[in-house]
């Protein structure tokens, strides 16, 4: 940090850019002192809601989870790991913050995970009756659609399972949803894309099929900007200091962009598990909950040994379903069990700091299971 702050100074001083280089190069690999704080994981008292526990009382047998903390400490590994935390049968049994304590209360985005918030609300439509799986995209927003006719086949469940056949790199498609200023509607810019496939056959999970939900929620339900479905989500919940990047158009974006606390990126989770349900009350049916939780496409489909399902991924080894965002970000729900594991982290650098894979996450849930009684 301190090398990139002052390459100016350094060009100043008339030092050639190739020892500039070399210094950044050098800099990038080695970062200042201990990188993790000391080992901490038990959970804190915060009034926010959550009922705390130990992992004894849950099930655990603490001498195996407190390896697997103890692992997650080690400098040199798990770089961009920021917080770590287990829910077991309704309660906060462990959480840690790798880098900073003060990261409880920090706000992070969980890039991908959004995705499966965005599938919760699509089940507000379906519960009043509002949409259905089966129907053609192009029933419920015509206007959206340009002149190729191959693309109305669409159907809402191609969109829910990443199908459309639209062509979409992250890379640089979503920087277009971004950019208001050159593509005021973002359903459009999903929608103008070519098809490189026949709606219904190639799966692409990306950041832009997940507008077409957030269009057609705000389409059915007859509004000008998503902002009311979110607070009949989150409000009953408690979830309240948040932060959800939104087009100029008035939609939220679908498919990232989603910034919660790691608290309550579990309560989330926990509602998950609890199919919908929130203090006796059902926000959202069980009916969708399970449908959007289960298989819609296998292993061949995804390309991954995981299947699909409605904007969830299904770890059918441990009887799980997750939700995964760019540079680490993992909501891993095991019903079965009655846990949710939350795993954040900072952006990936490079030289050892790469955001932590899915084959390391689904390690590292695995022996968080493996620790139960």
């Amino acid at each position: 940090m301190f090398l990139y702050g002052n390459i100016r100074k350094f060009r100043a001083a008339g030092i050639p850019a190739l020892i500039i280089f070399l210094l950044l190069k050098m800099g990038s690999c080695l970062p200042e002192g201990e990188y993790k704080i000391p080992v901490n994981y038990e959970p804190r008292q915060m009034g926010d809601g959550w009922a705390i526990s130990d992992a004894s009382s849950e099930g655990f047998d603490p001498g195996l989870l407190q390896e697997v903390y103890e692992m997650m400490f080690e400098e040199g590994r798990f770089l961009s790991s920021r917080s770590l935390l287990i829910v077991k049968n309704g309660r906060l049994v462990s959480e840690s913050y790798f880098r900073d304590e003060n990261d409880i209360s920090r706000k992070g985005n969980i890039k991908g995970i959004t995705k499966c918030v965005a599938s919760v609300l699509a089940g507000f439509a379906r519960d009043q009756g509002l949409i259905d799986a089966e129907t053609r995209l192009y029933a419920y927003m015509p206007g959206y659609f340009d002149g190729d006719r191959d693309k109305r086949e669409i159907t809402v469940e191609h969109v829910l399972t990443m199908r459309t056949g639209l062509e979409w790199d992250d890379k640089v498609n979503t920087r277009d949803l971004f950019n208001i200023n050159q593509f005021p509607n973002s359903v459009r810019v999903v929608l103008t894309r070519p098809l490189v496939s026949a709606p219904g056959m190639e799966f692409l999970c990306n950041d832009g099929t997940p507008q077409l939900i957030m269009g057609l929620l705000r389409n059915v339900f007859n509004m000008d900007q998503t902002d009311s479905l979110i607070s009949r989500l989150f409000s009953p919940l408690g979830i309240t200091d948040f932060v959800w990047e939104q087009h100029s158009d008035g939609l939220h974006y679908g498919g990232t962009g989603l910034h919660l606390k790691p608290r309550d990126l579990a309560l989330f989770g926990q509602f998950c598990l609890e199919r919908g349900q929130w203090d006796g009350q059902q926000i959202v049916s069980r009916d969708w909950m399970e449908m959007a939780s289960r298989p819609a496409l296998d292993s061949q489909k995804t390309g991954l040994p995981l299947k699909y399902g409605y904007y969830w991924w299904i770890d059918a080894d441990n009887n799980a379903y997750f939700g995964m965002g760019a540079g680490g970000q993992y909501l891993y729900i095991v019903p079965s069990r009655e846990m949710v594991i939350v795993h954040t982290a900072g952006p990936a650098g490079g030289n050892g700091f790469e955001e932590l894979s899915i084959e390391e996450f689904l390690d590292l849930a695995g022996r968080i299971i493996g620790a139960l009684k």
